[in-house]
């Protein structure tokens, strides 16, 4: 194992964990700001962007805040089995937005829905990212340990 590709994971996996829930939150800005009734409510497209960003990086604190602990067990995992699958990424990015953002007992209506089905979607978007960013490498302290030589 070398200490190069240790202190390599040490970095990635909060950086792309920082990112992943940073891309998540952005286009959850944008998804709620599509939400509104009437699509031009500033009269400027820019400006609507604008709102729908800085509104990401708003949400990027109480995401990360509730998304943290769990996210972090979940890669300790994916880190100790090696799993590099895209689909494992994907998969908990959409179970952890859901169990973020949904509450137990919800009221099941037409608002409600739409944004669970959008914060699904962020998280897809931030499960893509972390394996772009440090989830394609999963399990590399295993893999150097698993390939050391023999002793005699």
């Amino acid at each position: 194992m070398s200490l190069s590709r240790l202190i390599a994971r040490i970095f990635m996996v909060p950086i792309g964990l920082f990112l992943a829930i940073l891309a998540a939150s952005i286009f959850l800005g944008f998804a709620i700001n599509a939400m509104y009734p009437d699509p031009a409510v500033y009269g400027d497209p820019a400006a609507e962007n604008i709102f729908a960003i800085f509104s990401g990086f708003v949400l990027a604190f109480p995401i990360g805040h509730f998304a943290f602990y769990p996210a972090i067990m979940g890669l300790i995992v994916a880190e100790i089995f090696s799993w590099r699958s895209l689909w494992v990424y994907l998969a908990y990015g959409l179970v952890l937005s859901l169990f973020i953002t949904h509450a137990p007992g919800e009221p099941i209506d037409g608002l409600a829905i739409g944004l669970d089905v959008r914060a699904m979607a962020s998280g897809l978007i931030g499960g893509f990212v972390y394996w772009l960013i440090a989830g394609r490498g999963a399990g590399v302290v295993r893999r150097s340990l698993d390939n050391r030589p023999k002793s005699l």
